[in-house]
């Protein structure tokens, strides 16, 4: 009640003082700075940032196909075992632009492929204090999988692994600091946890803290702009990156709460090498939940690689595999495995802006007794059985 009292004795003062201010000011004054020149003033600023702005689209459209075992019980109708269609897996609007000299913002909206409703993803302002610190400030990929942070459209797949789905960081709300050198960065990351992305901070779906860190480090000759993606064309230098990520979030201590407190520990490592017109990747990732009862520990692994043979032609494999935790219990303890074998054609030489990927995926497990993320999205759906076979023939455009 004092503080009330306080709040609202220091709002009179502040009011008392303003009201004396303009009694005493030249209203003629104030009338000669006419809204005519306000809004142009305002419209010359507008002016000076739309030179600034970049508007970026991102369409993937597709046809899929899967077929799982007749006999599996997660089909309505056990003899329609093979599923068909088009859909648009992504159709996204970003837009940056510079606020300052040293700051710059990025918006970016991706369009619900099930209903057409537009969702933020990116908003973030990125500050470049100086050559050595940024801080990221809104809403982002924290730092941790290197495979989901690898922009979707430049995979050397057609889409993310299912162990990267099961475990990945998606989007989050914070404060990220990165800094570093020619040879090394590392970033450091304050945040709501995993997948907290368009939440308001009282949230029951929020973590009460989430702290974030990676570090990456070059050998040979690589640079760090040839790992923003996983292909690597002829001609490109020889080098590898090594990147190391942790991850911890606590949940249910703070209004709203949830029925236990929950602790999540993530940790990842992988390594990534490019040269002439070919590229390897693998990494692996150990994530402990406890939630007070029991302790969870399950860890996934992922082998990919590609290389050119042609300067537009280029054939990849990757093996995927999520191993559950015993303590997960009867019926969701099961591990899951799967190989994918492609082709990408790039329409446009050594561009990602227009670009066709043919690929396959033969799961060697089922879906419903294991930790694996099933989705329409990454092609891989709810089967009882071994064997799920599924195609993604997509073309990818970007302006």
């Amino acid at each position: 009640m004092k503080t009330a009292t306080k709040a609202l004795a220091g709002l009179a003062v502040v009011l008392s003082t303003v009201s004396g201010t303009l009694a005493s000011t030249d209203i003629e004054q104030i009338r000669s700075y006419s809204l005519a020149e306000a809004a142009a003033e305002y419209d010359a600023i507008n002016v000076a940032n739309a030179s600034n702005i970049k508007v970026a689209v991102q369409v993937q459209a597709r046809y899929k196909y899967n077929k799982r075992d007749n006999a599996s019980t997660t089909l309505t109708l056990p003899d329609d075992d093979t599923t068909i269609g088009f859909d648009l897996r992504r159709t996204k609007v970003a837009i940056s632009g510079d606020v300052t000299e040293n700051m710059n913002g990025k918006l970016q909206f991706a369009f619900d492929r099930r209903t057409g409703m537009a969702a933020l993803e990116d908003a973030v302002l990125k500050w470049t204090v100086s050559d050595d610190l940024t801080i990221h400030i809104g809403q982002f990929k924290p730092g941790v999988l290197r495979e989901e942070l690898v922009s979707s459209k430049q995979q050397l797949t057609a889409e993310r692994s299912a162990t990267n789905e099961t475990f990945n960081q998606d989007y989050t709300q914070g404060i990220e600091f990165g800094f570093g050198g020619d040879q090394w960065r590392a970033t450091i990351s304050f945040n709501d946890g995993f997948g907290a992305d368009n939440t308001a901070f009282n949230s029951a779906s929020e973590a009460d803290y989430g702290v974030s860190a990676r570090a990456e480090f070059l050998v040979g000759d690589g640079e760090f702009g040839q790992f923003k993606q996983f292909t690597s064309f002829r001609g490109s230098n020889a080098g590898g990156m090594i990147g190391i990520a942790a991850h911890h979030q606590s949940m249910g201590d703070t209004n709203p709460s949830a029925a236990s407190s929950t602790e999540m520990t993530t940790l990842t490592g992988d390594f990534s090498w490019v040269d002439d017109g070919w590229n390897f990747f693998v990494a692996g990732v150990w994530r402990s939940m406890d939630a007070g009862a029991a302790t969870i520990d399950d860890t996934g692994l992922v082998v990919q690689g590609g290389f050119f043979a042609s300067d537009s032609d280029e054939i990849f494999a990757r093996y995927s595999a999520v191993f559950a935790g015993s303590d997960n219990g009867p019926g969701s303890d099961q591990d899951y495995s799967d190989l994918t074998v492609g082709w990408n054609h790039y329409i446009v030489p050594e561009s990602h802006a227009a670009k066709f990927t043919l690929q396959g995926t033969y799961s060697f497990d089922a879906t419903t007794t294991g930790i694996v993320s099933t989705s329409d999205g990454h092609n891989l759906l709810p089967d009882s059985e071994d064997g799920q076979f599924g195609i993604i023939a997509q073309l990818q455009f970007l302006f």
